[in-house]
């Protein structure tokens, strides 16, 4: 590991340990233990990232194929599980719940460099088999329903052709047909996710349903002002008046209690972590290795302005944590994974 990376280091711990004292506000009137897990997650994640890191990009490459056949089976498998509730989005290790769907946001950009990394994307036809396979993973993400994961596989299959130079006037008679189905796919999804849909432009369509949770959260985030109310004194979270405070909305309870300055310094941090992941990419010599890790630092970086913008009302409620400050272990792992191939030299 060279020295000289270890400033991304800094940044995700930085921000993790921030997410930790935020997690504990927005957690501490629940049962649950949430600190604590969040805490094993993270040692497990480092964990499997050291040895993914000793594993090293080249060989997770050949190994693409594997990485994707084994996301599809697990999401396979956990749609012929019983469902908790409405959905079907994890699988139960003992005291462990993974989600695959998170397993498919690294496994596809890894097999997109490794099938198609020598393709030329000049004809109709080239574009696909990638279109196929990401589709593919969209549809079972979606089928859980689980609306956030499916759509963060798109950004991946875009920018790796972009990254490709591909002559996307080839790929229209493809871009029309997505078009076409959008009513269809409109029309299946779960009456939570259209409501979501209709109401961010306007929650106070439905104030006490869809519109509740987006509304709250904007509460919080105006109320924080400059300086904020102080740690563990915000109303919204502390009184439970923002739903999923622990998972999705972590940044309301973090704008209210920290205010304007906070928010400066949080994003600040996340900006020098993208910047930093950017100009370890962009040296690479080996190009898929490169081209590997700028579909991760888009993923990372979609992720974390949808997450932000949804709070907010810029985008729809479309269920995805913040990377390195939401609970959950499955984004955590995939996380710091993506972040220990950062740090290999080759």
């Amino acid at each position: 590991m060279n020295k000289k990376l270890d400033i991304l280091i800094l940044y995700v711990l930085l921000i993790f340990l921030i997410g930790i004292m935020n997690l504990y506000s927005a957690s501490c009137n629940f049962s649950g233990n949430y600190i604590i897990r969040q805490v094993v997650w993270f040692f497990i994640s480092l964990l499997v990232a050291t040895g993914v890191s000793f594993i090293g990009i080249r060989r997770i490459l050949s190994l693409g194929l594997v990485f994707y056949i084994i996301s599809l089976l697990l999401l396979i498998v956990v749609l012929v599980l019983p469902a908790e509730g409405a959905t079907h989005r994890w699988i139960k290790f003992g005291f462990l719940n993974i989600q695959p769907s998170q397993i498919m946001k690294f496994a596809l950009p890894v097999f997109l460099v490794s099938v198609f990394y020598y393709s030329n994307f000049e004809t109709t036809s080239s574009f696909m088999m990638p279109l196929f396979f990401t589709l593919f993973g969209v549809v079972l993400i979606a089928k859980e329903p689980d609306l956030g994961g499916s759509l963060m596989l798109i950004p991946s299959v875009i920018t790796f052709f972009i990254l490709k130079k591909a002559v996307f006037r080839k790929a229209l008679p493809w871009i029309i047909a997505a078009l076409m189905i959008v009513p269809v796919v409109y029309l299946n999804l779960k009456p939570y996710q259209k409501s979501r849909i209709l109401t961010f432009m306007n929650p106070e369509l439905d104030p006490l349903g869809s519109g509740y949770t987006l509304m709250q959260s904007k509460i919080a985030v105006g109320s924080g002002n400059i300086v904020g109310k102080g740690w563990l004194n915000g109303a919204q979270g502390q009184l439970r008046f923002l739903p999923e405070a622990h998972t999705d909305f972590v940044f309301p309870v973090f704008a209210e209690e920290w205010g304007f300055l906070g928010v400066v310094v949080l994003l600040g941090l996340y900006l020098l972590m993208l910047k930093r992941m950017y100009n370890i990419a962009s040296r690479k010599k080996d190009g898929a290795s490169g081209m590997l890790l700028n579909l991760f630092l888009v993923t990372i970086s979609v992720q974390i302005i949808v997450n932000i913008g949804m709070t907010i009302g810029i985008f729809p409620i479309v269920g995805l944590p913040l990377p390195f400050f939401s609970y959950g272990g499955s984004d955590l792992i995939v996380t710091v994974v993506m972040m220990a191939l950062f740090l290999r030299d080759e």
